[in-house]
């Protein structure tokens, strides 16, 4: 079949009108059969059709017997009582819509596969093999064909989205398997606003309203932009947060400090530039600096001398990593980084730098986790060397492409991860970039400033009745 039954369009020198139905181009090697045109255009559009075939044949049957019995009566009312059974019953009509709709989704993907060329030569096309709806639109676990690859489906991903009149449809292979791959759907934003979209709603933390918890546990952050929760684990990770003012950064170190405060065994050691952002969070700190580069510098040796005898306390027990039982949690939390390693005193800011580099370094052993914060990344904000050293990575809203790789990474705008594209409407939007996977679009959970307020009264009581008897 040629591209113009495709397009609609008339080849040169073809007389009448060109097809006014669009079809892909049949795979096919051969001259068609009169089998094989009914396999191709009766047998396989029917097998699509095949849920909708079985529920016409269901009420014409009921309408065939409730003729027989009744007449013209009965022939309407049996059908008739049949859909009204379904559309009242609440578990037949969630059933029959998750049926329809799966059926809909699949006769689409079928059309969308053929019109890109995803065939093979004996007419197979990726199938879906389990799909769940989320919020942004569905997931799906596709197997892909003999002769074909994840790549190919992945390289036509925009063209797919287009025949199936999506937003995006995203493509990744399975790790553990070639022959298959993950396929989002996505069909609408869930981060938007629908009343307003110069209005970004606030998500709750799922936390919040609890009692103790622990760094042990993944610590709920975000929602994902398919409306799954993200979370992280903080011990044996140290992450880097960046963006522009106003852009949800300080939201985002709050929900990791709320965090912190709810371990009452978590020892929480902080550096804040502007005196303000860690203010709340001062009941449950154990040692906070301030706008002081020295004092900075000073606090950052402190806690090296403390990760120090970490580490002869595991050489004296002959082991590599400690126990959160031997020793707790430390979090080193650096709000306004540009104060101390861009300082104007620059012998002072390289100190700061390599002191702060070298407990990246060596902290994660000894259960340190660091959190910075910045507004507006750049490369004399952020060393290189100790960006690398973050295992995680949360670009918001930042003015430019170089900024936004300044925390992701080099080549992660031309890869299509950019915080410079997030709209300002959307304030706790960012890209997350955890170590070896690609960014994801997320939007951090918020807590307000009362929300703080009764989360530091909780943690402040917690450790008193801890106490924090038996720590290194």
């Amino acid at each position: 079949m040629s591209q113009q039954r495709m397009t609609g369009t008339q080849a040169p020198g073809q007389i009448g009108l060109p097809p006014v139905l669009q079809r892909p181009d049949l795979p096919v090697r051969a001259r068609l059969t009169p089998g094989s045109a009914v396999l191709l255009w009766v047998i396989r559009p029917s097998w699509l059709w095949r849920r909708e075939l079985v529920a016409l044949v269901v009420v014409v049957g009921l309408a065939a017997a409730g003729w027989l019995g009744r007449g013209w009566p009965g022939a309407v009312a049996a059908p008739v009582a049949l859909v009204v059974a379904v559309a009242v019953v609440p578990w037949s009509r969630r059933r029959s819509g998750r049926v329809w709709r799966r059926a809909r989704l699949r006769r689409h993907w079928d059309r969308a596969m053929r019109f890109c060329a995803l065939t093979t030569v004996n007419d197979r096309i990726p199938r879906i093999k389990r799909d769940r709806r989320v919020p942004a639109g569905d997931r799906l676990l596709v197997r892909i064909p003999r002769g074909a690859t994840a790549d190919e489906l992945e390289a036509e991903r925009e063209r797919v989205a287009a025949v199936m009149r999506v937003r995006e449809v995203r493509v990744t292979r399975d790790m553990d398997r070639a022959d298959l791959a993950h396929v989002d759907v996505v069909r609408n934003d869930p981060f938007a606003n629908p009343r307003d979209p110069n209005v970004s709603l606030p998500i709750p933390w799922p936390w919040a309203g609890g009692g103790q918890r622990s760094l042990g546990d993944p610590v709920p952050l975000a929602v994902d932009d398919m409306g799954d929760t993200v979370s992280v684990r903080l011990p044996g990770k140290n992450m880097l947060i960046g963006g522009e003012p106003e852009s949800g950064k300080s939201a985002a170190l709050s929900i990791l400090l709320a965090a912190a405060a709810l371990d009452p065994a978590a020892r929480i050691w902080g550096w804040d530039a502007k005196r303000v952002e860690l203010a709340l969070w001062r009941p449950v700190m154990e040692r906070v600096v301030y706008n002081d580069i020295d004092a900075g510098i000073g606090q950052l040796e402190d806690l090296i001398k403390e990760m120090d005898a970490r580490y002869e306390l595991l050489e004296s027990s002959g082991r590599r990593v400690l126990r959160p039982s031997e020793a707790p949690v430390i979090v080193a939390a650096i709000d306004e980084m540009r104060f101390f390693t861009a300082n104007t005193d620059k012998k002072a800011a390289k100190h700061f730098n390599a002191l702060g580099e070298d407990l990246t370094a060596r902290g994660r052993a000894a259960l340190i986790v660091e959190l910075a914060a910045t507004q507006k990344p750049g490369g004399d904000v952020v060393p290189t060397g100790w960006r690398d050293l973050m295992a995680l990575r949360l670009a918001m809203r930042c003015n430019t492409r170089d900024a936004s790789d300044t925390i992701l990474g080099a080549g992660m705008a031309s890869a299509g991860f950019s915080a410079a594209d997030i709209d300002r409407r959307t304030r706790g939007v960012g890209w997350l970039h955890s170590e070896g996977n690609r960014p994801r679009r997320i939007k951090s959970f918020y807590i307000g400033d009362n929300e703080i307020r009764d989360i530091v009264a909780k943690g402040a009581a917690l450790r008193r009745l801890v106490g924090g008897e038996g720590w290194v």
